[in-house]
């Protein structure tokens, strides 16, 4: 299977196996191969993005 057919078929999973892909194989294979910044910086933006787009929506936005 080549790159561009295994994204499409990730793309094409529904949310919960795109979920269960994220939680049960990422954390297979980000220690093998995410080992230097061009792989780690992008993660960290999205994770710290996230966690303060959560943050906003529970406390409303500082309302």
């Amino acid at each position: 299977m080549t790159f561009e057919e295994t994204k499409a078929a990730v793309l094409s999973l529904n949310d919960n196996d795109q979920k269960r892909l994220i939680v049960e194989v990422l954390p297979e294979i980000l220690p093998k191969v995410c080992t230097d910044e061009v792989c780690l910086s992008p993660i960290r933006n999205f994770i710290n993005d996230e966690t303060i787009k959560t943050y906003q929506e529970q406390h409303m936005g500082g309302i």
